[in-house]
């Protein structure tokens, strides 16, 4: 646990937990377990990315990781892929607001913004061209992102009772992140020994799938609170345990929510054990895509 410290601390993790639909106050002792979990996912994503970079003939001296190959990682989970393209799409839209707020001639830099952020866009896309053998994974007209729409539902239901006080550290704890600041010692977190090379993109990417493994856990955990607490009779009823079904979903049949008790470490030791299951690897709702490996299934990949 030395190591994770030295990176974050507890509260930018209790923060995120927080946004997710966790308490005001997430306990410490989750935090710690989360903080340690997103640790051994995210190095092993470096593993398996120096891997797909070797694949892929890079021929630099030492371990060198692109966007690209931690963007080959995501290629079995069509909504994941498409979440984070979706990510990478808005981030470029921000910074070309900020540079035409910035400018003195707004209609001349947002036509160049525009060429530009084209360029951008296009090595990722093309590069999902070609990986992409049946044409799913640049289709997303007829995707659904179920996980994120039962995020935000969730997010909705928080805030709905809350003071301007209480939103207000909602809103920050939803802000929090990873890559936003520290970006030097996210890096020596996941490489203490200095001997991978990862590109500024790359970083981005980790930031934000360690942000999505935070929020998977925080997922899973909730999910087994609604398991251990069933309620029986009306579905919606069930909106009052924070998971949420989007499609019974009906804002008028619910007040005021209850305050939302904290996510003990229990919940989480039992989420993670459910996930990683051999038993449930192809059924039930933790169900996520796997072969029989040696090492645990990535949260957010």
């Amino acid at each position: 646990m030395e190591d994770i410290r030295m990176f974050i601390p507890s509260g930018e993790i209790r923060q995120m937990m927080h946004g997710f639909g966790d308490s005001s106050e997430p306990l410490i002792e989750s935090a710690r377990i989360v903080e340690e979990i997103v640790l051994q996912q995210m190095r092993t994503i470096v593993r398996k990315a120096c891997e797909v970079s070797e694949r892929r003939g890079n021929t630099k001296k030492g371990a060198s990781i692109s966007a690209e190959d931690l963007i080959f990682l995501l290629r079995k989970d069509k909504v994941k892929l498409q979440r984070l393209m979706k990510y990478l799409d808005l981030k470029e839209y921000k910074s070309s607001l900020h540079k035409t707020i910035d400018s003195d001639m707004p209609e001349d830099i947002l036509n160049n913004e525009n060429v530009e952020n084209s360029k951008n866009r296009g090595p990722y896309h093309n590069f999902l061209s070609l990986i992409d053998n049946t044409g799913e994974l640049l289709e997303d007209s007829s995707t659904v992102d179920e996980i994120k729409q039962q995020r935000c539902v969730r997010a909705e239901i928080m805030t709905r009772s809350m003071d301007e006080a209480r939103y207000l550290k909602f809103s920050k704890a939803r802000n929090a992140s990873f890559a936003n600041k520290n970006r030097h010692k996210f890096s020596d977190w996941l490489s203490p020994e200095g001997d991978i090379t990862i590109t500024k993109q790359g970083y981005t990417i980790l930031g934000y799938l360690a942000y999505e493994t935070v929020a998977q856990i925080v997922d899973l955990a909730l999910l087994v609170r609604q398991d251990q607490n069933k309620i029986y009779g009306d579905a919606i009823d069930r909106l009052r345990l924070s998971y949420v079904n989007p499609y019974t979903y009906k804002p008028y049949y619910h007040g005021k929510v209850a305050v939302t008790k904290p996510i003990s470490p229990a919940e989480i030791i039992e989420a993670l054990r459910r996930f990683w299951s051999p038993q449930l690897d192809m059924t039930g709702p933790f169900n996520c895509w796997s072969m029989k490996k040696p090492h645990l299934k990535l949260l957010a990949c």
